[in-house]
């Protein structure tokens, strides 16, 4: 007696991971990328874009693993482990200009003014490279004075420690 080897439904897939692991664990499952298109409600360049973007993220964030951009965390961490927000934020102050640029390419201006905006604009330890990003990358019309005059959120929270 054969017994079939039962795929997994794809509506798994897609509650238990991010998109994109989802769509890689089903076709590593035997799913083929009409069928997860179809699950999804769309076309099969538009997968086959989505993995190829997500391979460009990672393939980045493993360089600039390797070269220690991620000091602060495991070294063996993987890129679907690490959010996204923290992997473009230190992209942004600790990348080189063609991190920056890369980054900018793969996650669009959109998500990364989102997260310069959170986490980075008024922080007074980045003045010069928050200039750049907003000029260069941004296309923001900002002079260095105004991140200058900007309250720095990170500092006003330690004072609140102190006293």
């Amino acid at each position: 007696m054969v017994m079939e080897n039962k795929k997994q439904d794809l509506s798994y897939f897609f509650t238990a991971y991010k998109k994109e692991t989802a769509m890689i664990k089903a076709l590593k499952e035997g799913y083929s990328k009409k069928e997860v298109a179809e699950f999804l409600h769309l076309s099969v360049a538009s997968i086959n874009k989505t993995l190829s973007i997500f391979m460009q993220k990672k393939k980045l964030f493993e360089r600039l693993r390797a070269q220690g951009l991620f000091w602060s965390y495991d070294k063996n961490i993987y890129y679907t482990e690490f959010s996204e927000s923290v992997f473009i934020e230190h992209t942004l102050k600790y990348g080189d200009f063609y991190d920056i640029k890369e980054v900018v390419k793969l996650f669009g201006k959109r998500k990364v003014k989102d997260v310069w905006e959170k986490t980075m604009k008024y922080d007074t330890r980045f003045i010069k490279v928050n200039y750049l990003i907003a000029r260069v990358f941004l296309g923001l019309k900002i002079e260095v004075d105004d991140l200058k005059k900007a309250k720095n959120a990170r500092l006003e929270k330690l004072k609140l420690l102190i006293t």
